[in-house]
């Protein structure tokens, strides 16, 4: 059970990093059209080895532990839900400036909104 956390937290580490490294491509250097699809292609195959390691994992862990993500995951969808509609919502006022806002700024959100959703879930059942 150690080896695959340390192993998803690998790769959640590598997909991190290749994904920052790649928005930093994307926008500082002027690459061919052919370069941008293969840099966005290998972020989206990172993301899916990510995906398929993280869902097999959970077939290792007891009730407890698959309630905990669960409910990480449901909050997680929640908040991720309330910030696009918020979002959406701003974008139909004409006095808030918001077109400058990518959604680059608002996918690492979704993260951050599964690590709060473990924090109260892992506080809850402990």
């Amino acid at each position: 059970m150690e080896r695959n956390n340390r192993l998803s937290v690998l790769l959640a580490l590598i997909f991190s990093m290749a994904f920052a490294l790649s928005v930093y491509v994307l926008v500082n250097d002027a690459v061919s059209s052919t370069a941008a699809v293969i840099i966005i292609g290998l972020n989206v195959l990172l993301l899916g080895i990510y995906t398929v390691r993280l869902i097999r994992n959970f077939s290792l862990l007891d009730e407890v532990q698959i309630r905990i993500q669960l409910e990480a995951v449901s909050i997680a969808f929640v908040l991720s839900l309330a910030l696009v509609m918020v979002l959406g919502l701003i974008e139909l006022v004409d006095g808030f400036k918001v077109d400058h806002i990518s959604h680059l700024y608002v996918f690492p959100a979704f993260f951050l909104f599964y690590l709060i959703g473990l924090i109260i879930s892992h506080r809850k059942y402990r």
